[in-house]
This record gives structure tokens, C-alpha cells and sequence, in this order.
């Protein structure tokens, strides 16, 4: 979301990977921020090869959560390749700006 990254931890020798990660982000504007997640498969002695990319908004994640059941998994397909997912717990949480 804009300049904000995060990277979760290399989980080596497995093709059916659970990063398990917890990220936190900044959000700006809630209707039209979205959150873009990349896939790579990292390489030791090669290049890392991209496995596919995919986006969520957040106005979509605000419609899922709001009504207060937690967190809600989304099966995204993963784009600019010829198959893949991932499989995403999201959860939105809305905190007063602090002035």
C-alpha cells in the first residue's frame, strides 16, 4: 500500500509454503487503498523467480469484517502466471487518529 513493504521470512525446501506472518500497514484511505501481494520463490544461487502477484482492497476487506466475526479468509489467484494461489486470513482493525 503506496511505499509500504513488508517481507515475510524464507521458508526453504517446500513447494506448499505457510509463511504464517503477521504484517501490519498504514491505511490512508479505506475506499481506495489496496494491498498488493508479490510471490517469489527465492533462488540460492539464481535469480529469485516470481510466482505471481496478486491485490486485495481494503474496501472489500472493511465489507468482510465489518460486522465483527474476525478475521476472513480470501483464495486469491495470482496473476502474470499460468496457475497459482494463495490463501490469505485478512483482518481490518480501525483505530482513531491520535492528534
Amino acid at each position: 500500500m503506496g511505499a509500504q513493504k513488508n517481507r515475510t521470512k524464507v521458508v526453504p525446501a517446500t513447494s506448499e509454503v505457510q509463511w504464517n506472518a503477521t504484517m501490519q500497514f498504514l491505511i490512508k484511505d479505506l475506499q481506495e487503498d489496496v494491498l498488493c501481494i508479490t510471490v517469489f520463490d527465492r533462488g540460492h544461487f539464481s535469480p529469485n523467480e516470481f510466482l505471481g502477484r496478486t491485490e486485495v482492497r481494503i474496501a472489500d476487506i472493511l465489507r468482510a469484517t465489518q460486522n465483527g466475526n474476525g478475521p476472513i479468509i480470501k483464495r486469491l489467484s495470482l496473476h502474470l502466471v499460468k496457475t497459482g494461489e494463495i490463501l490469505l486470513k485478512l483482518d481490518l482493525r480501525l483505530f482513531n487518529k491520535v492528534t
